[in-house]
């Protein structure tokens, strides 16, 4: 068999919620991953793990990143440790997978920037949510140019109304929405600005519903050296949720809403150009329409399905799996850039001093 064509052995430590989603998805594609080893310090976790997907079980980090047939970490332990973890891998001759968020602390983005440096091409980041369908159709949209020059762009991933109560609401475990869902939509938003690097970021984090000390909603405001803002908003706390993409351009705007299946959108007629127009000082007629310079515009509306129509959660996985093989078995660039989720990091520790009234960890 070819190198380019030979399943990557891979491991996974760390079997909690989305560790047990890398098994199950990496170990299933079978024409490109070979399950070798599952670790997880609650031995019969791994061992029911290693028995379902047909590897070794493992209770120790040490041993797993030791395991002489295994090419792949893919790291999801508890996010405090997931630098820590990604430099012991690294160090050990593995090419690591690290799940989000890739960093909790200043130092940790710190250990991040010199592992890009010294290991490169070994070390990818599991911003997974980048290839969501409905997000990927909307950046397609705004790339056609339909919307014309687009200045602002709204994110929210508004969550069931609850109070949240599991260790992902304690700062003291790497907890909060900054780092549950913050790199995801941070990552989003990144693309949107399109290279332009952030020049001003505020930020307003709260903890409203969760009886733990981390925060439950957070809203952030991006704006690019070329002008175009982005809006996040990340909440357990909104009964009544918002779209989750509004896109805004000077030529149309762009819907989709929480479900992420259809996009609405409305824009001008291509083929559309504004008569050239000054702003009046004189008085208007009486009789004259409330707002000056309402023309008749040549609107077109459309609702599209978002395509492909699939279970996202699971599609983000697939898609997660086949591009990480292709930049490591064919040299396909890895859509994620490190360079992004460095980005990502940095912006999170702005945020976090914006934020002084939460005890952050480091």
């Amino acid at each position: 068999m070819k190198a380019s064509s030979a399943p990557i052995k891979f491991g996974v430590c760390g079997l909690g919620r989305i560790g047990a989603q890398h098994c199950r998805f990496f170990s299933e594609n079978r024409e490109r991953y070979q399950p070798v080893a599952f670790c997880d310090i609650d031995e019969n976790r791994a061992r029911e793990t290693a028995a379902k997907y047909h590897g070794k079980p493992c209770t120790d980090f040490a041993n797993f990143i030791a395991d002489p047939d295994m090419e792949l970490a893919i790291i999801a332990t508890l996010s405090l440790d997931h630098a820590r973890h990604a430099e012991q891998a690294l160090a050990a001759g593995k090419m690591v997978l690290l799940e989000k968020p890739i960093g909790v602390t200043a130092r940790d983005y710190a250990i991040l920037q010199r592992l890009v440096r010294e290991y490169p091409g070994k070390l990818y980041c599991g911003h997974n949510h980048r290839f969501e369908p409905a997000f990927q159709n909307a950046l397609e949209i705004v790339r056609d140019g339909i919307l014309g020059n687009v200045y602002a762009v709204k994110l929210a991933k508004h969550h069931t109304f609850m109070r949240r109560t599991d260790w992902q609401m304690r700062l003291d475990c790497g907890g909060g929405q900054l780092s549950v869902w913050g790199p995801h939509l941070l990552d989003h938003a990144l693309q949107f600005l399109a290279g332009s690097p952030v020049r001003n970021v505020w930020s307003y984090l709260r903890r409203v519903l969760t009886p733990g000390d981390a925060d439950d909603h957070a809203r952030i405001m991006l704006e690019s050296e070329n002008g175009v803002v982005v809006e996040i908003e990340i909440s357990n706390s909104v009964a009544l949720p918002a779209p989750c993409c509004a896109i805004y351009g000077d030529r149309g705007t762009l819907v989709c809403g929480q479900e992420q299946k259809e996009i609405r959108l409305r824009y001008l007629a291509p083929d559309f150009r504004w008569d050239d127009a000054t702003a009046s000082t004189g008085n208007l007629p009486v009789d004259a329409p409330w707002h000056a310079g309402a023309e008749k515009l040549p609107w077109i509306e459309e609702t599209r399905a978002v395509t492909p129509d699939v279970n996202m959660w699971d599609h983000v996985e697939i898609e997660l799996a086949r591009h990480l093989h292709a930049a490591i078995r064919d040299g396909v660039p890895f859509p994620i850039k490190n360079s992004d989720a460095l980005e990502v990091a940095r912006l999170a520790e702005v945020i976090k001093k914006q934020n002084p009234r939460f005890d952050w960890i480091g």
